[in-house]
């Protein structure tokens, strides 16, 4: 992700997460990061359709980020994304992923579980009105 998608991502992340969004400037600060992060923007014509953000700490990589627009789900840009994604936090040293999905997010847990990914608990009301469940996939 280039400085100039930073709006427009922060615009999509507000239409699919609505009030656990990212503000722009939280963009920003991971865009700046120095700790080995890489966050995706895909775009298609001059429409955004998703981004995906990894940050890799030695062994360990968490997915911070990820959305597909509303128009671009189930074609499997998600799937393109998650493995985008796992690929990177891998090629920097990974060999675990987590993340964190709403419980009644049925569609990304059925992603999320395809890849391999474990439930390893949940954090209550971590979202407006839905628990996180935490994940972990070995890589």
């Amino acid at each position: 992700m280039r400085w100039w998608d930073i709006d427009r991502v922060a615009e999509l992340d507000t239409v699919l997460f609505g009030p656990d969004t990212w503000t722009p400037e939280f963009f920003w600060s991971q865009l700046a990061s120095p700790v080995a992060r890489m966050t995706i923007a895909v775009e298609v014509g001059d429409g955004l359709c998703g981004y995906v953000g990894v940050s890799v700490a030695g062994a360990q990589a968490d997915i911070l980020t990820i959305g597909t627009a509303p128009s671009a789900q189930g074609r499997g840009l998600g799937r393109r994304l998650l493995g985008h994604a796992a690929d990177s936090a891998r090629d920097a040293g990974a060999e675990v992923l987590h993340l964190d999905v709403a419980a009644d997010n049925s569609a990304a847990l059925g992603l999320y579980r395809s890849f391999g990914f474990d439930e390893l608990g949940r954090r209550p009301d971590y979202y407006a009105g839905a628990d996180a469940i935490v994940m972990r996939a070995f890589l």
